[in-house]
């Protein structure tokens, strides 16, 4: 490889230089036919043709895809991707870019994009399968920056699915109060229809109890988004908007903004219950009425984080049953955090309908319109306002939130409201404030803070619908509430702490309800432990102390993945209990998990307890088995969740799903696992469902090649993902079933570098000529034609492989 280069002094002359390559240093002596690598000279040379690519725009994924190519020019030697100006323009290239690109036409290939686009250029690495735009900031679409552009959304694959969550129990008796059993068990459906970009969605509960079964519609219907408004469209049973007015059943239409269809948005979120049980006890959870969750405890703290509310709005009511049939209930605050948009943002809310009641069927169901928006300001000023009408009921809402910068956020409202009921007519005011704020140096989060006051005349919408007269007269005029959130991370050796509160208080009333959860939470060379404090106080003044103390220590040297749990706590009646236990994983991905303890309590019906839960994770659902013991009573509980989804390649059986999920599709490559999900693994058709996927945002998955077996090979491990909301969405993994072969190819003289393709169901496998005109393919048929080309002449080579059993099938054929 050189460059010879001649400058006489008279002239001044350019020398032009290149590299080059000389084929005769491969051949050297052997007698073989002329090289033809002619097409591999620049390190961007390969043959033009479809290849899975990965494009990027300024270093940001824009999404993987099959790109064609072309040579640049009649040189042959660079190729270049064959896109469009629409193509362009939807990754984030601005339509008035330059007055060349305004001039093309929408389907106009670019194949240089720095010919239209000053200081524009692609690179692409085709080992990496990588296409790197780099276009000047100047040329890019700033709204774009952070968007998805509507085109890459998907509205998925057509769908039935269901999704369910079931949780029972035995309970023996045997003392001198009571003998026999109870069978109580708690059924949680969640289930869908999506149809292009409609979904027909309905939540129901059944449940047992004490020789009661109640079953419960909460919502059912039909949604789909509207890009254009970037809004959503929902008609049937469902819950008004939250963010004003405590949100409410209804059966009629609503449109809404979407926020998940705007850059970098505030998402919502599910709210966090946390606990001390004092026995093996069964938990609870209420939201307007409707149980959303029961599940089954151990002695100690609990954490419950994978609820799924009814409504945004609406504060969570928690009953601990205790092992001796005691109870005690406290109320967990859930609500919006202080509203605010950016300057220019404008989120709004429409709902008309009838309304519905969770609490009683003699309630009234009057027709009604709700109406809110907000709008963001200059200064970091946000306004919003709404509306509640009805026939016996008119209300009004006014406030303003600002943004304080590093002291957080704060906003103020006031509702006046007009009611009549029974001819009795009230008016009042109500006055709201919240504040949220993240500290970040000093590490403390209020995550909600907020204050409301209502006047004594002021009556909600839900208080003249959902009670009788008597009540609404006298018992349900809300005075005030109080409630907070506060998490401060003390510093990196000095653990974390969390303060939750609530009170609410009524009119004509002078017992109130309050619950206060307090807990210290640190860790010592592995060693963990919590301190909690909790007090609640019911509306028939029952008041209850308990603090607790939890050490958890790693037991890993004696065996894997386990630890000794030790629990104690004492109510402020001096009732104690003690316990200590074995819990664990075992298995890939942790699947199996276990937890054995046994506990000892004072001055109550039984002294001994022990507990024993057995819970495995699977792809196909979550699996729990558990048994309870005391000294007068035995309870066997199970609960399973997961989800059955339908859909147009077949039935597959998935973990409990999310809003929005993804169907991996591998076909015929069973038993691969989805690396950056735990415990997902594909079926024995290549199937697995993803439960959880960010809508309107790119979602990444991969496959773990090593997973695969001998006869199954994947064009691309990786794919990305852009699904609207409720969408399960199609991430298709060209997959390559066939035989691993090394041909050795006679008769013709063929060149080093040509190449030979193998087609098998639309999936071409290709490999490169050697120097002893031998070739490996993979993904092959077991039998078939290999088609071998190169720059002036081809030949095919016919092969049968189906009688040989070796991983790797060495043949010698003809190619002619």
């Amino acid at each position: 490889m050189f460059c010879v280069t001649i400058c006489s002094a008279p002239y001044s002359q350019y020398c032009v230089a290149d590299d080059y390559f000389d084929p005769s240093l491969i051949e050297g002596d052997l007698d073989l036919s002329p090289i033809d690598l002619s097409v591999f000279n620049k390190k961007e040379g390969q043959l033009p043709g479809t290849y899975f690519t990965g494009i990027y725009l300024n270093q940001n994924l824009i999404l993987n895809r099959d790109l064609n190519f072309d040579f640049l020019n009649n040189d042959k030697k660079i190729l270049a991707p064959l896109l469009t100006k629409k193509e362009y323009i939807e990754y984030g290239v601005a339509e008035n870019a330059t007055p060349e690109f305004i001039k093309l036409a929408d389907y106009d290939i670019i194949k240089d994009i720095s010919a239209v686009i000053p200081d524009a250029f692609y690179k692409y690495n085709f080992d990496k399968k990588k296409l790197e735009l780099s276009v000047p900031q100047i040329y890019i679409n700033r709204n774009n920056l952070a968007a998805i552009s509507e085109t890459l959304w998907d509205d998925g694959v057509d769908a039935l699915y269901t999704n369910y969550y079931y949780s029972g129990s035995t309970t023996k008796y045997n003392n001198s109060v009571r003998s026999g059993s109870d069978n109580n068990s708690y059924l949680n459906l969640r289930s869908g229809i999506n149809f292009g970009a409609w979904r027909f969605r309905n939540y129901s509960t059944y449940s047992h109890t004490n020789k009661i079964d109640t079953f419960k519609n909460i919502s059912s219907y039909l949604e789909r988004n509207i890009a254009s408004i970037k809004s959503q469209l929902t008609i049937g049973d469902a819950y008004t908007d939250g963010t004003m007015f405590d949100s409410f059943s209804f059966r009629g239409v609503k449109v809404a903004s979407d926020e998940a269809m705007i850059p970098s948005n505030q998402r919502g979120f599910a709210p966090t219950i946390q606990g001390v049980a004092q026995s093996n006890a069964e938990i609870t959870i209420r939201q307007s009425g409707i149980i959303i969750k029961q599940i089954y405890v151990s002695p100690g703290p609990f954490v419950i984080n994978d609820l799924y509310p009814t409504s945004s709005n609406g504060s969570l009511e928690v009953t601990i049953k205790e092992a001796n049939g005691s109870s005690r209930t406290f109320i967990q605050p859930f609500a919006s955090v202080p509203i605010m948009l950016r300057k220019g943002g404008f989120k709004y809310s429409f709902t008309i309908g009838k309304y519905q009641s969770n609490y009683r069927a003699n309630s009234q169901e009057p027709n009604f319109i709700q109406a809110t928006g907000i709008y963001g300001l200059p200064y970091n000023f946000t306004v919003y306002s709404g509306t509640i009408l009805s026939k016996d009921y008119k209300s009004v809402l006014l406030g303003i939130a600002k943004n304080l910068g590093d002291l957080g956020s704060i906003s103020f409202d006031s509702s006046f409201a007009d009611s009549t009921f029974q001819n009795d007519s009230n008016k009042g005011h109500s006055f709201r404030f919240q504040y949220s704020k993240d500290i970040l140096f000093t590490g403390t989060t209020f995550s909600l803070s907020s204050y409301r006051y209502s006047t004594q005349n002021y009556r909600e919408f839900t208080d003249i619908n959902d009670y009788s007269y008597s009540e609404w007269k006298f018992n349900q005029n809300k005075k005030d509430k109080f409630q907070f959130n506060i998490n401060q991370n003390l510093s990196e050796n000095w653990g974390y702490l969390h303060l939750v509160g609530y009170q609410e208080r009524y009119w004509n009333r002078k017992d109130k309800l309050q619950n206060i959860e307090f807990g210290y939470n640190n860790n010592y060379n592995d060693i963990s432990y919590s301190v909690n404090y909790s007090y609640t106080n019911d509306y028939s003044n029952n008041k209850s102390h308990l603090f607790s103390l939890s050490v958890s220590i790693p037991m890993s040297k004696l065996l894997p993945s386990s630890r000794i749990n030790i629990t104690s706590s004492i109510n402020d009646k001096s009732k104690s209990n003690s316990s200590i236990g074995l819990s664990g994983t075992a298995f890939d991905d942790d699947a199996l998990n276990y937890n054995i303890q046994t506990s000892y309590a004072n001055k109550i019906d039984h002294h001994a307890s022990g507990s024993a839960q057995l819970g495995y994770k699977a792809s196909f659902g979550e699996y729990t088995f558990g048994y309870n013991y005391s000294d007068n009573t035995s309870q066997y509980n199970y609960s399973t969740n997961g989800s059955v989804v339908v859909h147009p390649y077949g039935i597959t059986f998935g973990q409990s799903l999310g809003e929005t999920s993804i169907l991996v599709r591998a076909k015929d490559a069973k038993n691969v696992h989805i690396s950056n999900y735990s415990g997902i693994y594909t079926d024995s058709f290549g199937n697995a469902i993803v439960p959880y996927a960010t809508p309107y945002e790119k979602n990444s998955l991969f496959l773990n090649v090593s997973s695969f077996n001998d006869s199954t090979d994947i064009v691309d491990n990786v794919k990305s993902v852009v699904p609207t909301r409720g969408a399960i969405v199609l991430a298709d993994f060209q997959t390559q079933i066939g035989r691993k072969l090394y041909v050795t190819l006679t008769s013709t003289k063929i060149p080093f570098g040509a190449t030979a393709t193998i087609t098998n169901e639309n999936h071409d496998s290709i490999g490169i000529i050697n120097d002893g005109q031998a070739v490996y393919l993979s993904g092959a048929p077991a039998e078939g034609i290999i088609d071998v080309k190169w720059s002036d002449g081809q030949c095919k080579a016919p092969y049968n492989a189906s009688h040989l059993t070796t991983d790797i099938a060495l043949l010698s054929v003809e190619c002619n």
